[in-house]
């Protein structure tokens, strides 16, 4: 399901500006994995990368007055998946086919993005295995995150060669 999602997501991105925005609690167990993804990037890629944490909405306005066609948001999000599992959703799908901590927050930054904006905003979901109170990461998503890592560390040098 990663090879998949990878794979639509890479097609979506093809030849457009975009930014990856990382969401969630790093204290909340998977609820971090968004954060980080964020932090195993930053520095890593060119294209800008941002630890939203909770609050996404505080980054609506950089996201207006960016030059971005597209904005994929990264978040633990309970879809009835297996632990670790990874699928590209689109935000505005998130009220009606899935559960997140922040999916109130999201759903409502995509209805303004589509309102405010001609750009794109998707979801990189990662089904969470526990978002009991730890720093930790569990071993299903630790491996996702790392395997995000890559495929954005491989898709930045192909657009940087390109």
């Amino acid at each position: 399901m990663l090879q998949k999602a990878l794979n639509e997501l890479k097609e979506k991105l093809k030849g457009s500006r975009f930014g990856l925005i990382g969401v969630g609690n790093i204290f909340r167990g998977d609820d971090g994995a968004g954060p980080r993804l964020i932090e195993k990037l930053t520095g890593a890629v060119s294209f800008p990368v941002i630890d939203a944490s909770e609050v996404p909405e505080n980054y609506s306005g950089w996201i207006l007055k960016s030059d971005l066609k597209r904005i994929v948001f990264v978040d633990a999000v309970e879809f009835g998946g297996v632990p670790g599992e990874v699928r590209l959703i689109p935000v505005e799908q998130l009220m009606i086919s899935a559960s997140s901590t922040h999916r109130m927050s999201l759903h409502f930054m995509a209805w303004y993005l589509k309102e405010n904006w001609d750009g794109e905003a998707l979801l990189l979901a990662i089904q969470p295995a526990s978002l009991e109170l730890t720093d930790k990461l569990s071993n299903e998503v630790q491996v996702a995150v790392e395997e995000l890592t890559e495929f954005f560390i491989d898709l930045d040098t192909g657009l940087s060669s390109q």
